[in-house]
């Protein structure tokens, strides 16, 4: 789709439900047509400016972006993948800039004579506090999709991996909550609206995630009697840290040294008198340690051999973050392609759709892959 401008060499578009919203949420506190409209415009030219913020940290790690206004706000889309801190510092990027601008705000007003001025002046400068500094610190709340639960899901993944996916759930459900009980509280209803939006789409998506695979660690070797045994004249340690006199050097005998090599002739057995370390025989528990460990270049292995035995929604969506993790594109285009892909879920089609979103070939087949599913959603409904 073509933008409607751009602005510092970044496309943008604007949907309609952009502006019902912005005159929604100022109808009951602007008491006049005039300050109304003002609002409006505040609201363009801050969530802009917030997107902006985003987008230019996109540039700065070298990937192009996009802007779009919508109903629920903004939205900047990069086109290449980024590591967990970049997309970190891409997340706190709009709201640090909505800061920087109700700053400068703050200061010309508390400065200059411009905060005591009344009239259309006195309104402009408190909407553009409330947008930048209020409003910007809502977006930091650790819920989802606001910056702040993006903010917070990227630093959890810099450390841990994917590890705390249902926990970073969870807390955005809680907060969710919070919110909806200070909206009924204080009788802000866009504030409690959207509360409920947040929780229902965070509870949608833990459901939707595979559960947490126990692992269970191989039981340790057990060694034979050949590999316990000293061989005969050895200084132990503390003989050789001096705290013992060693004892006295038996002659060097026949049987003194056959007795000496014997243990060293056990060692040399054949591999089946010596009983090997047990394994484990679950590859998707395998490659789902590996990936929780920050290990997603090694998971991709394991988790293509259980992918390909038994194909299931949770091991095709740990797959897929391995892959996307990993940068593994084509490989990921293959999976796609072949028929287990019908084995993938909304979610992970939705993973695959976000941290790839610059991919035209990955994001066609996403959309290819859910078509194909459509029909049999309407069979189940």
């Amino acid at each position: 789709m073509r933008p409607h401008f751009h602005v510092d060499g970044f496309p943008v578009r604007v949907h309609p439900l952009f502006f019902l919203t912005a005159l929604a949420t100022g109808w009951t506190s602007a008491s006049e047509l005039g300050s109304l409209a003002l609002w409006v415009m505040v609201v363009f030219a801050s969530v802009l400016l917030h997107e902006l913020g985003h987008a230019w940290a996109y540039r700065r790690f070298g990937s192009t972006a996009s802007i779009s206004l919508h109903g629920m706000g903004g939205t900047a889309q990069g086109t290449d993948r980024l590591t967990h801190r970049q997309s970190a510092w891409v997340s706190f990027a709009g709201p640090g800039v909505g800061f920087l601008l109700g700053g400068l705000v703050w200061g010309a007003s508390a400065l200059t004579p411009l905060g005591e001025q009344g009239g259309l002046v006195g309104v402009a400068v408190r909407q553009l506090l409330w947008v930048n500094i209020g409003w910007g610190l809502f977006n930091l709340l650790p819920v989802q999709p606001l910056d702040g639960g993006h903010l917070l899901a990227s630093l959890v993944r810099a450390r841990k991996g994917y590890r705390y996916e249902r926990a970073l759930h969870v807390i955005g459900i809680v907060t969710a909550v919070a919110l909806v009980g200070l909206a009924i509280w204080g009788r802000t209803v866009w504030v409690g609206l959207m509360a409920l939006t947040f929780g229902v789409m965070n509870l949608e998506q833990l459901r939707q995630l595979p559960r947490e695979v126990p692992f269970k660690p191989a039981a340790p070797p057990r060694r034979s009697a050949a590999r316990r045994a000293s061989v005969a004249g050895a200084v132990t340690l503390d003989e050789l840290l001096g705290r013992g006199p060693p004892p006295p050097a038996a002659p060097l005998t026949e049987t003194a040294t056959t007795e000496a090599v014997a243990p060293v002739l056990a060692r040399r057995a054949p591999a089946d008198t010596v009983e090997e370390p047990e394994t484990p025989h679950d590859p998707a528990a395998v490659g789902q340690l590996l990936l929780d460990s920050g290990l997603a270049g090694l998971a991709v292995k394991p988790l293509q051999e259980a992918f390909s035995r038994a194909p299931s929604p949770r091991v095709g969506h740990t797959l897929v973050l391995a892959l996307l993790e990993t940068g593994r594109t084509a490989e990921l285009s293959a999976l796609l392609t072949s028929p287990r892909s019908a084995h993938l879920s909304e979610e992970t089609l939705g993973a695959i759709e976000a941290r790839a979103g610059g991919d035209e070939a990955l994001t066609g087949r996403v959309t290819v892959l859910r078509r194909a599913a459509a029909p049999k959603l309407d069979e189940q409904g």
